[in-house]
């Protein structure tokens, strides 16, 4: 058994990638990564780093294998990839940001601490589930301009509570307790 007494402190020295040595690929749904070194990651998530809203900067690279998703480093400038690597990289960004506005709720059901939507999108119907946690699940971002995160960390944006229908309001009301 390990003790805190004896682990190793973790780094937190930041690890800037070449984005001319390094090479992503996409094998279906997964995104991998080789290093100049010929280090090979099978599976990497990447996230942006702030400011979220600039798309092309500071993107952490993770190791999804690893139970912690530890940091393997940052692009700063993921812009500079040659052009198969930007597509891949682009293509699994996009699947993480996608966010669909909410425009109608349909229904909302809590079934043993769970909230079931029905809801119409810009991209169409959709069915999800969210947490009943609404302190870490649903984000008021603005008067009236809500972000809502189901249990797969999809993310939906209601972008002005007051635009929607009278029903929608009051089923939102009603389950996100405003």
């Amino acid at each position: 058994m390990t003790t805190s007494a004896t682990m190793a402190p973790k780094s937190f020295e930041i690890l800037y990638l070449d984005p001319q040595t390094v090479h992503f690929a996409r094998q279906g749904d997964t995104l991998t990564l080789t290093l100049a070194d010929g280090a090979r990651y099978p599976r990497v998530i990447l996230r942006s780093c702030f400011p979220v809203s600039d798309n092309t900067t500071f993107l952490s690279v993770r190791d999804a294998e690893d139970e912690d998703n530890a940091e393997i480093g940052v692009i700063e400038d993921w812009g500079q990839l040659a052009p198969a690597d930007r597509e891949a990289v682009a293509a699994e960004l996009g699947l993480h940001y996608f966010v669909p506005e909410i425009t109608q709720v349909f229904s909302i059901r809590e079934e043993l601490g769970f909230l079931y939507w029905k809801v119409q999108t810009s991209k169409g119907d959709k069915e999800f589930v969210m947490r009943n946690s609404i302190i870490h699940y649903a984000r008021e971002i603005a008067p009236g301009h809500w972000l809502l995160i189901d249990v797969n960390e999809a993310r939906y944006e209601i972008l002005d509570f007051n635009a929607l229908d009278a029903h929608s309001q009051k089923l939102i009301t009603e389950f996100l307790y405003l």
